[in-house]
C-alpha cells in the first residue's frame, strides 16, 4: 500500500506514523509523569500560583492546535495541516511537562499529586484522540490506567445517574439541550476562537517580550497562524461567522424555547431545525479552517466553503420562518434577503 494511500478515517499511512510516533512520545511523557517525585531544591523560589498561569497559559494554546488538528482530521483530511499540526502538539505537552518537572517536593505531595493526575488526563486524553486516526493505537501503562480507573468508573457511573435524572419533558426540551451542545455552543466557540486568531494576527508585530520565569521561548511554536495578508479576508469571513451565530442563537430563543405550541407539525419542525442546524456548524468550521490552509489553494477554498455556508443558512432560516412567531418574522426575512437566499434554497411555505 502506497504511503499517500488514504486508510482509517481518511488520514494517509504517512500521516499515521507520524501519529504513532506522537502517541508513543505521549505514552513515555506519561510514564515519566506517573514517577516523577519532585526536585530535591527549597520551596523557596518556587510559586505554585506562577506555574499555575504558565500551565493554563500554554493549555490553552495546546487547545487551540488540538481544535485545528481535529478540523483538519474531518474527511476529506488536510494531510499537510495534520503534519504540522501534530509536532506543535507534541511541543506544548513536552513544555507541559518541563512546567511539571519544576516542582520541588516540598511543595506538598498532596498538591503535586494533584498536578501530576490533572496532566496525566490531559496527556492520556491526547493519546485517546491520536490513536482514534491510526490503525495501530498505542499502548498506556497499565499503572497509570489502573490508579485512575476507580475514579473514571465511579465518574461514569455518576454521569449517568445525572443523565437519567435530567431526561427531557418533551421534545422540545430534548433539541434545546442538543442544539445547545453540539450546534449552538460549537458555533460560538468558532466564533470566539476566530475572533482571537485574527486579534493576535494583527498584534503578531507588537508581541509582548516581556519574559518570566516560567515563559519558555518555544511558546513561540504557538504564535498565530493566521498570516497577516489574509487577515482582510478573515475580517469578511468573521461577518459571515457572525451571522450564523447570530442566526443560530435566535433560532434557540425564538424557534425552539418559544415554541409553545407542540402539535405534531412543530414536533417535526423542531427535529428538522436540528437537522439543518448541523451542517451550519459544520461549514463555520470547514470556512474558519480556510484561513489556514495552504497558500496556493485557500482563497479558493474560500469562495467554496463561503458558499457553502450560506446555502446551509438559507435552508436554516427558510425553515425557522415556516413557524417562527409573526413578531420575529421581520428579522428572518432580513436574514433571507442579507444571504441573498433566493440562490439557495426553494420559497419560504407558512
Amino acid at each position: 500500500m502506497s504511503s499517500s494511500t488514504p486508510t482509517k478515517n481518511d488520514i494517509t499511512q504517512e500521516s499515521q506514523k507520524l501519529l504513532h510516533a506522537a502517541a508513543l512520545n505521549i505514552v513515555a511523557l506519561i510514564d515519566h509523569v506517573h514517577k516523577y517525585e519532585g526536585t530535591e531544591s527549597t520551596s523557596a523560589g518556587f510559586s505554585g500560583a506562577n506555574l499555575k498561569r504558565s500551565i493554563n497559559e500554554l493549555a490553552d494554546a495546546i487547545d487551540k492546535e488540538v481544535t485545528r488538528f481535529l478540523i483538519a482530521c474531518k474527511p476529506p483530511a488536510l494531510e499537510v495541516e495534520i503534519r504540522a499540526l501534530t509536532p506543535k502538539i507534541l511541543a506544548g505537552f513536552f513544555q507541559l511537562v518541563q512546567h511539571f518537572d519544576r516542582i520541588p517536593k516540598l511543595a506538598g505531595k498532596t498538591y503535586l499529586d494533584a498536578v501530576r493526575k490533572a496532566i496525566c488526563r490531559s496527556l492520556v486524553a491526547i493519546t485517546m484522540v491520536f490513536n482514534s486516526f491510526i490503525e495501530e493505537p498505542v499502548e498506556v501503562d497499565k499503572a497509570v490506567v489502573a490508579e485512575m480507573s476507580y475514579m473514571a468508573s465511579s465518574g461514569i457511573f455518576w454521569e449517568h445517574c445525572r443523565a437519567l435524572a435530567q431526561i427531557p419533558t418533551d421534545n422540545r426540551m430534548a433539541v434545546v439541550a442538543v442544539w445547545t451542545e453540539s450546534v449552538g455552543s460549537l458555533v460560538k466557540d468558532a466564533a470566539e476562537e476566530l475572533s482571537e486568531s485574527l486579534q493576535e494576527a494583527e498584534a503578531v508585530d507588537s508581541k509582548d517580550s516581556k519574559d518570566s520565569e516560567y515563559s519558555d521561548d518555544s511558546m513561540d511554536d504557538f504564535d498565530p497562524e493566521i498570516p497577516t495578508h489574509r487577515v482582510a479576508e478573515g475580517r469578511k469571513i468573521q461577518k459571515l461567522v457572525n451571522v450564523a451565530k447570530h442566526t443560530c442563537d435566535k433560532i434557540a430563543l425564538r424557534c425552539i424555547r418559544d415554541c409553545a405550541q407542540l402539535d405534531d407539525e412543530r414536533t417535526m419542525w423542531l427535529d428538522r431545525l436540528l437537522d439543518l442546524g448541523r451542517p451550519v456548524q459544520s461549514s463555520v468550521d470547514d470556512l474558519v479552517a480556510t484561513l489556514f490552509a495552504d497558500e496556493d489553494v485557500w482563497m479558493a477554498q474560500v469562495g467554496v466553503e463561503k458558499e457553502a455556508l450560506k446555502h446551509a443558512l438559507g435552508e436554516l432560516v427558510t425553515l425557522a420562518i415556516t413557524f417562527v412567531d409573526d413578531s420575529h418574522l421581520p428579522w428572518f426575512e432580513l436574514c433571507r434577503k442579507q444571504l441573498d437566499v433566493a440562490k439557495h434554497t426553494s420559497n419560504v411555505v407558512r
